[in-house]
């Protein structure tokens, strides 16, 4: 059974809370969604602190944070899992909403400052909640670290954050009743972490609508945003016995050397293999391959097809390309003395409109530098980018060959 408190903090403190501009910001985001969680934490007063240390049981160091989250909808059955091993969830709810929270069979009304502990392992949801967003200090432990969490689809800037699977560093989340891949952080097109539970494929690139499997609700996802990649076949610029040659990317090993643009000849780091679903049909997105023809690009000499993602390296770019790319990057990006243009914004390139699973690739040349990448030339000679080394290595979830 959980314990049961009242008036934990004073009205000041609940008022102070709901108020917060973090608080009202995360509000916001949430609001137009029709269901979603939105996570965030805030710095922890000495009056808030006293109280939760002396009303609540809970036990925080001077200066700390503590983490809270926004909640719309119902809460499916779930034990809470978080970053350490733990005893007590601690939640305290900060406004009245419509529903019950029910912890091991046993309802509860959602109340202002009404807090509860229970022990870890206790299965717990919300029911009838009529979509009304309530605001919660925690769930934490007792370590005031975020935890908790039901099925569905989590959203990580990085593969690495998608690996440690907590609130930590967590941009979005979406899930029951349908497991539907969203839009987060700007990011269309997203890969699946080898912790995930779910048996939907951890090889394939899922854009925003995909469906994934539910397994009966059960399945949890940590998703984070794909690669770009070049589709199997595609020819690269190398050298071999003093003499440039090209090689088929699948074909290329480590230490097998690539001809750059700006940098002379560099030998291969990583070559990464993965599969992308491509759609059927003619829609601009990411994730998705992309025809590049010798009649719009006269440098190949064989059509390329690369993923949505993809930048081609160009002299310049016009201001509509400019815009879009600040849109679905943050900033515009040069490579080699070149701007970087994504495979989707640029008109030449046209929807490779050919349903099914395609093997895909990609390859990290050495350098110095492991976020930086280079300017490589492609099916006879366009200009295109490489991945650089950390994010091959760290954020492309693909299989690594050659080695």
């Amino acid at each position: 059974m959980p314990s049961i408190f009242t008036n934990v903090l004073s009205d000041e403190e609940v008022h102070y809370l709901n108020n917060l501009p973090e608080v009202l910001a995360a509000k916001a985001s949430l609001e137009s969604r029709p269901s979603g969680m939105v996570y965030f934490s805030v710095p922890v007063t000495d009056s808030i602190r006293i109280h939760l240390e002396t009303e609540f049981g809970l036990h925080l160091s001077t200066g700390s944070s503590i983490p809270m989250r926004w909640i719309k909808g119902d809460t499916k059955p779930h034990i809470d899992t978080g970053p350490s091993l733990f005893e007590n969830t601690y939640l305290l709810y900060l406004n009245d909403s419509p529903g019950e929270l029910i912890i091991d069979s046993h309802a509860y009304p959602i109340r202002a400052n009404s807090g509860f502990v229970f022990n870890e392992g206790l299965t717990h949801e919300t029911q009838h909640t009529e979509n009304v967003p309530r605001l919660l200090l925690g769930p934490m432990n007792e370590f005031a670290e975020p935890v908790g969490r039901g099925p569905g689809i989590y959203y990580y800037p990085t593969e690495a954050d998608a690996l440690v699977g907590t609130e930590i560093n967590q941009i979005g989340y979406s899930g029951y009743p349908v497991f539907t891949v969203g839009t987060f952080g700007g990011y269309t097109s997203w890969r699946i972490a080898s912790n995930s539970t779910g048996t939907s494929s951890q090889t394939v690139v899922y854009p925003t609508g995909s469906l994934l499997n539910s397994d009966g609700d059960t399945a949890y996802y940590y998703a984070y945003p794909s690669a770009p990649c070049f589709k199997e076949g595609t020819q690269i610029l190398c050298q071999v016995d003093g003499k440039d040659v090209c090689r088929a990317i699948e074909t290329l090993t480590t230490g097998t050397l690539v001809k750059t643009s700006r940098g002379g000849y560099k030998k291969v780091a990583l070559v990464g293999k993965g599969s992308l679903q491509n759609p059927g049909t003619d829609e601009r997105i990411e994730n998705r391959l992309y025809k590049c023809s010798p009649e719009n690009y006269p440098e190949l000499k064989e059509d390329l097809f690369i993923t949505g993602c993809h930048s081609i390296l160009v002299d310049s770019l016009t201001e509509t390309q400019r815009q879009e790319t600040i849109q679905h990057l943050g900033k515009v990006f040069v490579t080699d003395g070149r701007y970087r243009l994504m495979a989707c914004l640029d008109e030449r390139a046209t929807p490779f409109n050919s349903e099914g699973t395609y093997a895909i690739y990609h390859l990290a040349l050495e350098h110095e530098d492991g976020n930086m990448n280079y300017g490589v030339y492609a099916n006879g000679g366009l200009l295109v980018e490489t991945c650089c080394l950390n994010s091959l290595r760290t954020k492309s979830n693909m299989t690594f060959i050659g080695l």
